[in-house]
């Protein structure tokens, strides 16, 4: 069942929070693969016990709100404080628990706790969100559920949340998006993917990788699911697109669409090609400095530095234990000498990049270049570094330029993995690309009515 449905079922009564909670269990005990596990802390108890609270509620005639009863899932670097008597554990990847003050909840997690959104679990992720492929040394790496004979990873850094998706066990997954960590395992499972644009929702209860660069992400089984859950976060509906003819989709310059897998590129362009149909295509998009800003990340950009001194200053008991995938990257950003100026270049980069908006209404390209690479491939750490720079290299645009981005499934590669649509638009337009890219999916689907 997706997030759309189950809200209508429990408005009508047709359905009970607990009828949503024991299906979610059940799907969890299909799947008794440890290896596979979505989750780092996901508790059979816990879950029944605030569906039963949000049934009492409605019994009541005092439900918190539409949410009240829906099982979403956290990844593992909220805090969520203490619900329904139990607490979930914050390990952000690590293999030992971070200090309680890192379990606090933060204002997204407050809201949804407020509107009686049920937590699942707290989903697995790269050690502290540093890396797009979802490979973690302490608790494994899941297979993407896409390939049943080879070990794909899934994407990350938000691993788990597509696979609480994938199996059932949620119906929306929260994650964080610092330069693509909501949209690459989005994308690589097709699902939907939104990052918000830096600042419309608050990281604070968050563990953080790059406070600069960090941002709230959802993930979800539908567009329609998507915009519910911007609802869930916001408070703000996404209202119908009026007037999809009248938007201008440009095309990502070609740096972004080479060295492409076979397949990625024909996926996209084939859906462009659809949505000629719905929007106004223009020209391809000059992104300025998009070449600089593509080398900074190469470099490092923000995070390796801010990540770097976040542990050194707080946990530093964490870094001799950092894992091979992100252990060297991190202590490679230690003496990061033009952080001020790579700041500087930045702030002249995203404003830049707003400026752009003023041809086009969003930007079209590949959300992930490359399909999910083989985990036996990435063993030694050459192979790893190139993959991840790839997996990231499409996605870190949008965190570098403050822009939102949301990624739609679009088909398949050669492989037979998914392959992500991405969207860009600039910062406040978030609202916007939702409707926008609901539009799409309806039209991409055959259901849009433009009459």
């Amino acid at each position: 069942m997706d997030l759309t449905t189950a809200l209508a079922a429990l408005k009508d009564g047709t359905l009970t929070a607990r009828d949503l909670a024991e299906a979610c269990i059940a799907a969890r005990a299909e799947r008794p693969d440890a290896r596979d596990n979505p989750y780092v802390a996901f508790s059979a108890g816990l879950l029944r016990a605030q569906a039963d609270a949000a049934d009492a509620r409605r019994r009541a005639g005092h439900p918190l709100g539409d949410f009240d009863g829906i099982p979403l899932s956290l990844k593992d670097n909220y805090g969520t404080g203490t619900v329904c008597g139990g607490t979930w554990p914050v390990f952000a990847g690590s293999p030992r628990r971070l200090p309680p003050m890192w379990n606090q909840p933060g204002g997204v997690v407050s809201r949804l706790l407020a509107q009686g959104a049920v937590v699942t679990g707290k989903t697995r992720m790269v050690e502290f969100a540093f890396g797009g492929l979802g490979a973690n040394g302490h608790w494994g790496t899941p297979r993407n559920p896409w390939d049943r004979d080879h070990h794909r990873v899934p994407g990350g850094s938000s691993t788990g949340a597509p696979l609480s998706l994938h199996e059932g066990s949620a119906l929306l997954a929260l994650g964080t998006d610092t330069a693509g960590s909501v949209r690459i395992p989005a994308a690589w499972n097709g699902l939907y993917g939104y990052k918000s644009a830096r600042g419309h929702l608050a990281t604070d209860g968050i563990v953080p990788l790059s406070p600069r660069l960090d941002t709230v992400g959802i993930l979800a089984l539908t567009a329609e699911d998507m915009a519910q859950g911007y609802r869930l976060l916001t408070g703000t509906a996404i209202d119908p697109l009026m007037d999809p003819g009248a938007i201008r989709i440009g095309r990502a310059p070609d740096a972004l669409w080479q060295d492409c897998s076979p397949g990625v590129v024909a996926a996209v362009d084939t859906a462009l090609e659809r949505l000629t149909g719905l929007f106004r295509p223009v020209d391809s998009v000059t992104i300025p400095e998009l070449d600089e800003a593509l080398a900074l990340f190469r470099r490092g950009g923000l995070a390796g530095a801010e990540i770097y001194d976040f542990l050194s200053q707080e946990l530093p008991a964490w870094l001799p234990s950092l894992d091979a995938y992100v252990g060297p990257r991190i202590r490679a950003s230690a003496d990061v000498l033009d952080y001020d100026a790579r700041v500087a270049f930045l702030d002249r980069f995203a404003n830049g990049v707003q400026a752009l908006f003023h041809d086009v209404d969003v930007v079209a390209l590949p959300t992930v270049a490359i399909t999910p690479p083989l985990l036996a491939d990435l063993a030694e750490p050459p192979a790893y570094g190139r993959a991840n720079l790839m997996a990231l290299r499409n996605c870190c645009v949008a965190n570098l330029g403050d822009m939102a981005a949301i990624t739609l499934p679009v088909g398949t590669d050669d492989a037979g993995c998914p392959v992500g649509l991405q969207l860009f638009a600039p910062r406040g337009a978030d609202a916007r690309l939702l409707a926008i890219a609901r539009a799409a999916a309806a039209h991409l689907a055959g259901t849009l009515d433009l009459v």
